[in-house]
């Protein structure tokens, strides 16, 4: 059963209001980066330790501001929104911007609450993926890309993680759904993703890190 909300819903929602209501649930990346010096390819033992640690230290982000840059292509549509957001541990806010600066949401949220303002208006849900659908129209599993975009697979469900020459993830492969990591970079000395691509079918999002404060 989907979520009900407190007001009603719009009969139809603008288009770049629906863009910019994937593109906030899509995107998660930033950081005061610095590229890391090339390194040779590593053997499989070594890129399974490095894989390991990794995953230790990624686990422990929960709290963190970013800011970054999205290009998102659906059915339809295609365009680029910038986005800030801000994570303490299950709780969130995510401001998105469209051209020339102009807010287009923002949104507040826990594990099983959700709310979004946009237009003047708020909804409320009891999870992302069922407020993006009555929205939208679009079911897509947004809560898996809290993981993805710091290059984990959600411990939710069954994956295949892919491992570089470095011993981070090249590719995830989830429900569905194919993550690739294009390029890492170090940010706040940590390993993370400075440009990745999430698609499954003709939805495909690439996303570039700006700016990543870790708290």
């Amino acid at each position: 059963m989907r979520t009900s909300f407190s007001r009603s819903l719009p009969r139809t929602f603008s288009n770049n209001l629906k863009l910019g209501l994937l593109v906030c649930f899509v995107a998660f990346l930033s950081g005061c980066a610095s590229t890391p010096k090339p390194e040779q390819a590593l053997s499989e033992q070594e890129r399974q330790a490095r894989w390991q640690f990794h995953q230790q230290q990624l686990a422990m982000l929960d709290d963190w501001n970013l800011k970054g840059r999205m290009g998102l292509r659906v059915p339809g549509q295609s365009g680029s929104l910038s986005l800030e957001w801000q994570q303490s541990t299950a709780r969130y806010r995510i401001y998105l911007d469209g051209p020339l600066g102009q807010s287009v949401a923002k949104i507040e949220g826990t594990e099983d609450h959700v709310e979004l303002e946009a237009s003047g208006q708020k909804y409320q849900g009891r999870n992302p993926e069922a407020l993006l659908f009555e929205l939208t129209g679009w079911d897509l599993p947004v809560s898996l890309l809290r993981y993805w975009v710091v290059g984990l697979p959600s411990p939710h469900s069954q994956s295949n993680v892919q491992l570089n020459s470095q011993g981070y993830p090249e590719r995830i492969s989830q429900q569905g759904w194919q993550v690739e990591y294009l390029q890492y970079k170090d940010f706040a000395g940590i390993t993370l993703p400075a440009r990745i691509k999430v698609r499954q079918g003709e939805v495909q999002a690439t996303l570039v890190a700006k700016s990543w404060q870790l708290n």
